[in-house]
């Protein structure tokens, strides 16, 4: 196998890789998409539960209030009922003052249920807003949620026919060069292999010797850029 038909390899190999690359960002995206639609769906569904739970809490305070105030009301009833067979005016006074001060209490209720009726009549409302939200975020997740399964089923299907076109084009490749392939990788960040222009490096952007790029235009062995230690290759300049 001549130099140019290896380094026609290492270059399918590495546009393989990143096309690859790129096809695992964007189902890492997707799922962190479906993540956010999750997190969007149970915040609402929250937020609907809370406001359900405040205004249950404002209803059983009324509730509660309503009780005592029918207390109040039977005791006042009954106090009264017990006015015309009192026979002492002392007696008589202290079921007024009973009276009076059941009256007092039950008036002070009355104003807390009206607070309340306020609040219940808010959280009400607050939790149709927020069922209106939970529904949106719901009818929001299962659109996107199929979209993003068939987008992720589509780039899935990719990445297997890039791993298989891999497979493919590595065991058409001499071991020796795959070695070089693996190592280079290792030691560079970015592309491993990239083509000179004139007596630039397209990797690192310095001239490289010109010796070395005489060299490189007759496909003679491998080479390696002196200075970012990619594999470099003669490349013509662009139109």
């Amino acid at each position: 196998m001549d130099v140019k038909e290896q380094i026609d390899i290492l270059v399918a190999l590495q546009k393989n890789d990143t096309d690859a690359d790129q096809v695992r960002k964007l189902l890492s995206g997707i799922a962190e998409k479906q993540r956010h639609l999750e997190k969007e769906l149970t915040a609402a569904v929250s937020a609907k539960d809370a406001a359900a739970a405040d205004l249950e809490g404002f209803r059983k305070s009324y509730r509660l209030l309503e009780s005592d105030a029918k207390v109040n009301l039977e005791l006042i009833r009954k106090s009264k009922s017990r006015l015309p067979g009192v026979k002492s005016n002392k007696e008589y006074q202290a079921l007024l003052r009973q009276v009076e001060e059941t009256e007092k209490k039950n008036s002070r209720i009355e104003d807390e249920m009206l607070a309340i009726l306020d609040r219940i009549e808010a959280g009400e409302q607050v939790l149709e807003e927020r069922k209106q939200d939970c529904l949106r975020a719901e009818n929001a997740f299962e659109t996107e949620k199929l979209r993003l399964v068939v987008e992720t089923e589509k780039e899935e299907t990719h990445l297997a026919e890039l791993a298989e076109k891999r497979n493919q084009i590595a065991a058409a490749a001499p071991p020796d060069l795959m070695k070089i392939f693996m190592s280079t990788r290792k030691m560079v960040d970015g592309p491993m292999i990239v083509p000179v222009r004139g007596n630039t490096c397209e990797g690192c952007n310095i001239n490289i010797p010109p010796q070395m790029a005489n060299d490189l235009r007759r496909f003679e062995s491998l080479n390696f850029c002196p200075f970012c230690n990619r594999i470099i290759y003669w490349e013509g300049p662009r139109d």
